[in-house]
């Protein structure tokens, strides 16, 4: 499989795009030797699409230099799932944010949050290797410390900020609000969550399995609530009414997708001192403190947010806040947006936070190597997308405890919160 796929590359990169590549990377003229490639790493390192490392071999004189580059493309091998990703605009997000990136500038920032891309297109993205710069992820199933979180939340706030800026000179010239945006809004906008026949169809899935996590696992959620799948399922459609664009809010474009593999971190003497954010095919439109509770559910436990939160949320803010422009600072009052407005947003933006837990960590806590086979394969990926994905899910979480765990106190949180004690 993975011989298959390197294959398909070589046919797929052109001599042109290397070219290109080594271009806009290097230094001077290099003569190009030749290429090699590889899977990124063992399993399902990312859902939307295949990953690869390519080291591209340079010479100039008696110099010779090496160009480490990593790859993403449309999958190569599953045809339902590369329909999916094109179908839903996946691909063509990640080339608008870069482009945007380009004409904001943020990869020239002495801390950039975000990596530059050499090539960008609508099934093609090539970037440094990160890894080779330093850089390293976190275990796919472990939940992130103070330390990290606060290196992360930073990025997050300047990335934000960065495109409030942007947005705000551009409706100056452009004489309307949320210009990008409109502009743009065939790539960024889905159907509505209801209206969809992919969205609808997962999110019930989604619901489904959480009901039946439930059902096998909890000691804390009684099983005879009545109606328990259904109204988890009105709930899943009722928060994603919220990840859309507010008019009573400041909007900004929102990573919406900041699960462990999203993020890498770089260290100085052992302590994180800087992340990037990776990925940025799930891109929206909408209120900033969406992405912030999403990213605390996708990678902190219950009692790291119950110690922590109001802690974050105020670094946030601040940060946010320090790196926005005159224009946009004078603004925050007519968007409803100072910090105590920033506060009741967080609130608000829970719920959807959880059901985004609740969707991907099936996918994103098991094991690479067993996600890959599970839900990698395209004689089943239509099914455990669209219809039920509880039986391999079930079955490993009765195997691996953390699985289990964080999959079901999230799913037992949900139900406290929105059943049992609605707000």
């Amino acid at each position: 499989m993975e011989a298959l796929k390197c294959k398909s590359v070589e046919s797929i990169l052109t001599e042109r795009d290397i070219k290109s590549i080594v271009h806009r990377a290097a230094s001077h003229e290099w003569t190009i030797l030749g290429y090699d490639i590889k899977v990124a790493g063992q399993g399902l390192s990312g859902f939307l699409g295949d990953h690869f490392r390519l080291t591209v071999h340079l010479e100039s004189g008696d110099f010779t230099k090496k160009l480490h580059l990593f790859a993403k493309f449309l999958p190569l091998l599953n045809k339902p799932k590369a329909e999916f990703i094109g179908e839903y605009n996946f691909f063509k997000r990640e080339n608008l944010l870069y482009k945007l990136f380009e004409e904001i500038g943020v990869a020239n920032e002495l801390k950039p949050w975000c990596p530059k891309a050499w090539i960008h297109t609508d099934s093609l993205i090539v970037m440094p290797d990160l890894s080779i710069e330093g850089y390293k992820s976190i275990s796919h199933h472990e939940c992130l410390d103070l330390q990290h979180v606060a290196v992360v939340v930073s990025s997050l706030a300047r990335f934000h900020a960065s495109f409030a800026c942007f947005e705000a000179k551009r409706d100056i010239i452009h004489h309307q609000r949320n210009s990008f945006y409109k502009d743009h809004i065939s790539v960024l906008k889905e159907s509505p969550h209801f209206d969809a026949p992919w969205t609808a169809s997962w999110l019930r899935a989604a619901a489904k399995l959480s009901f039946n996590l439930i059902q096998a696992f909890s000691n804390k959620i009684q099983k005879n609530i009545d109606d328990l799948e259904e109204k988890l399922t009105h709930l899943f459609f009722k928060a994603c009414e919220d990840l859309e664009p507010s008019k009573d809010s400041l909007n900004v474009i929102i990573h919406r997708d900041l699960w462990i593999n999203n993020i890498l971190f770089r260290y100085e003497q052992g302590h994180p001192s800087e992340a990037v954010l990776l990925d940025f095919q799930c891109v929206r439109y909408a209120p900033p403190a969406l992405d912030l509770m999403i990213f605390l559910y996708l990678t902190t436990s219950k009692e790291f947010r119950r110690a922590h939160e109001k802690e974050i949320f105020n670094q946030y803010y601040t940060v946010f806040t320090q790196h926005l422009d005159d224009t946009v600072k004078s603004k925050l009052k007519d968007y409803n947006y100072g910090r105590w407005d920033f506060f009741n947003w967080c609130e608000r933006a829970r719920m959807f936070a959880m059901v985004q837990a609740m969707a991907i960590f099936p996918f994103t806590l098991m094991s690479p190597s067993l996600a890959q086979k599970t839900f990698d394969n395209p004689d089943t990926f239509t099914k455990l997308m669209d219809e039920d994905r509880s039986e391999p899910v079930l079955a490993f979480a009765r195997e691996c405890t953390v699985y289990r765990e964080r999959q079901l106190q999230v799913s037992e949180e949900f139900v406290e919160r929105y059943i049992l004690k609605p707000l």
